[in-house]
């Protein structure tokens, strides 16, 4: 029961304004009537009134200064029964007060309309009063509803029409009614079981709804929202406060300020959130996930991901379509994936697993580590090392003061670098390498080799394949260390200054070996084998067995 008090204040009045109003439950409106006074005397009044609702008319109540409960029955009667209660200093002055609270109820040809008159006379002039009217109505269930309330709770149950709900100060129920418009300032909404569309509003208080059978719109300002078991499409705008839904069809959710939760989405999901983490799984559709300073993370989605944040690490995990992931300042983590992925990071780690589709990564500042790639990769970092293995398809690899690895790489592998080493191992294609003040290591590789480095080390190794492929190493102010197949054959062409040639393989030759300049044949000589160095030894040797 919510009540009026007010007491004397000499010549000053006190003011209904804003600030009230965000004061009200707890500070004026909201008092309970026997609060008001150990002295005073409370008076009590009830009315009752029955009347017949056609089918087809409506029920609409306004009122304020109380609590308004309305529930459907299976019948035509209309009954209206009220509680006034009033106190005051002396039970004569509260039945008085109490005689001139009316209750309108007006019948016409549209349905029934209820109103809550209060005296008119100046309640500066009363001392220490407080009065209150709870209602509680019975209405056939298939009569639309209207109810507007002011500075008290309203509850509404069972009414299978339309359900219209206007209130201030107070909480919020509906359950088990037919299509609904919800409006609530300062007070919780609570709805369930809405049998088609609903579309609710509130500030400053939470909004939890579940079972509606239609499509359901949510606006909310300074309060949680939940939603459960939407069955239409659902649209939520928060603010300042967080977001779960759970078990619903095509969603699209707006916030700021406060985290925004979503599972078992039976459609599309859209998602924008600043300054607020965002966590979804779960989703049979695509999902659009943009946030802000805050972690962003998905799983088990069957359709499409794209994914832009600010200031936010993003995290994702078994999506069956593609992922498109753009962020800054924070790392990107992603895993078993089903179509293609596009990452774009800024100062983050980018770290991938398991991608059947073609994968582009790109960050700066950031490292990048990834593994079983179905279909190849494109890796560009700044200043970060790479990672790579187990890629099926052809791979390219640039950054600069940092390093690079790849490993078991089943197509053609390019690395562009800069200040930073390379090393490779058990790769079945070609393999272009550039980088400076670094050292190079190939290892195993199946196809061409093209090294360019300069004040680094070469050292490579070719596969053990009958079939020989063309070698060229280019280095300065370091050695260069190639090892063969003692099968091979190569056309040779070995150049250096300030160092010495030396090779354990048999060489038809031309030049002097041991000197700074070498060209001949290993066997047929039916590939190139070029080294270039300056500054540095050269030495050929024959492949461990």
């Amino acid at each position: 029961m919510i009540s009026r008090h007010q007491h004397h204040a000499g010549r000053g009045a006190i003011f209904l304004s804003a600030l009230a109003a965000l004061c009200a439950a707890a500070l004026f409106f909201a008092l309970p009537a026997r609060a008001a006074h150990n002295a005073q005397e409370e008076a009590t009044r009830n009315f009752d009134k029955t009347l017949t609702l056609p089918a087809g008319q409506s029920f609409h109540i306004e009122h304020k200064f109380g609590e308004l409960r309305i529930h459907g029955e299976s019948t035509r009667e209309l009954k209206i029964h009220a509680t006034i209660r009033v106190q005051l200093g002396s039970r004569s002055e509260a039945e008085s007060w109490a005689d001139q609270i009316h209750i309108e109820v007006e019948q016409n040809s549209q349905g029934v309309r209820v109103r809550t008159v209060y005296p008119e006379k100046s309640w500066f002039n009363v001392r220490h009063i407080s009065y209150s009217v709870d209602y509680d109505i019975a209405v056939p269930s298939d009569a639309p509803t209207t109810a507007r309330n002011a500075f008290g709770n309203v509850n509404i149950t069972g009414v299978a029409a339309r359900t219209e709900i206007e209130n201030k100060n107070g909480q919020v129920a509906l359950r088990d009614s037919g299509p609904a418009t919800l409006t609530n300032a300062f007070g919780g909404i609570e709805a369930g079981n809405i049998n088609g569309n609903a579309v609710i509003t509130n500030n400053n208080g939470m909004v939890n709804v579940s079972i509606v059978k239609g499509s359901l719109e949510i606006r909310n300002r300074f309060g949680n929202v939940t939603a459960r078991n939407i069955q239409g499409a659902l649209t939520i705008s928060g603010g300042n406060g967080p977001v779960d839904v759970n078990d619903a069809t095509e969603t699209t959710i707006s916030n700021s300020f406060g985290p925004v939760t979503a599972r078992a989405i039976r459609g599309n999901l859209t998602v924008n959130d600043n300054n607020g983490a965002i966590e979804v799984s779960d989703v049979k559709g695509n999902a659009t996930l943009n946030g802000s300073f805050g972690a962003i993370a998905f799983s088990n989605i069957t359709g499409n991901v794209a994914c832009t944040a600010t200031n936010s690490r993003i995290k994702g995990t078994s999506v069956a379509g593609n992922v498109a992931a753009t962020t800054t300042f924070g790392e990107v983590s992603l895993d078993q994936l089903g179509g293609s992925v596009d990452v774009q990071d800024s100062n983050g780690n980018v770290t991938v697993r398991e991608v059947k589709g073609y994968a582009k990564l790109n960050t700066s500042f950031g490292a990048i580590d990834a593994s079983a790639l179905h279909k190849g990769v494109r890796a560009t970092t700044g200043n970060g090392r790479i990672h790579l293995s187990d890629i099926d398809g052809d791979t390219y690899a640039k950054t600069s003061f940092g390093s690079v690895e790849a490993q078991r790489i089943a197509g053609n592998l390019t690395v562009e670098n800069s200040n930073g080493p390379v090393g490779a191992g058990s790769i079945k294609g070609d393999v272009s390498a550039r980088t400076s003040f670094a050292s190079v290591s190939l290892e195993e590789i199946g196809g061409q080799i093209a090294v360019d480095n300069q004040n680094g080390s070469v050292s490579i190794s070719a596969a053990r394949s009958a079939a020989c492929r063309n070698i060229s190493v280019k280095t300065s102010f370091s050695s260069i260390h190639v090892r063969l197949p003692e099968n091979a054959g190569y056309a040779v062409t070995a150049r250096t200054s300030f160092g010495r040639i030396s090779t354990d393989l048999p060489i038809t030759t031309t030049g002097e070996v041991g000197g700074n300049s070498l060209t001949g044949k290993i066997g047929n000589g039916a590939c190139t084998l070029s080294l270039t160095d300056s500054n540095g030894s050269i030495e050929i040797q024959k492949l461990a067995r």
